[in-house]
């Protein structure tokens, strides 16, 4: 118990001493749609990136949903700071963790990102970046392989 209370403190000092409050409160919930979803299994993977985060492992916020859905689904992202970022999904229908890509190198696999139906190549954050400062509501349509 000792160590947790000068763990807490230590946390605490720290953040007083940067002059800065917790993330927190600073934060909001991005309120994701998904319109288009097949139901292929799998899982379906969301990630919410910064610039310096995108299309690398680490993530600001994400989820992992049941890709056995068909239709609409709604998910809730918590705790994004103000900022541009890339909301980036992925139904890993083979559960593999990663894209799977056709002979050809396109997507083998349904994905969604802002602006998605206009993207002719790998995006670039700039492509499809948005600006979040508070709570948000963004409605993205997934593209699956015909």
């Amino acid at each position: 118990m000792n160590r947790l209370a000068t763990a807490a403190a230590a946390i605490l000092a720290l953040t007083a001493a940067a002059g800065a409050a917790p993330t927190a409160a600073w934060a909001g919930t991005i309120d994701l749609t998904l319109d288009g979803v097949q139901a292929k299994g799998g899982k379906i993977l969301v990630t919410v990136q910064s610039r310096d985060q995108y299309m690398q492992r680490a993530q600001t916020s994400g989820a992992i949903l049941d890709g056995a859905v068909n239709g609409q689904v709604k998910v809730a992202l918590p705790n994004v700071p103000a900022g541009d970022y890339a909301i980036s999904v992925l139904h890993d229908a083979d559960s593999n963790w990663t894209m799977t890509s056709g002979p050809d190198g396109r997507p083998a696999e349904g994905w969604s990102t802002v602006n998605a139906a206009s993207l002719r190549a790998k995006p670039t954050f700039d492509q499809v970046k948005v600006s979040v400062n508070g709570d948000a509501a963004i409605t993205e349509t997934m593209i699956y392989p015909k």
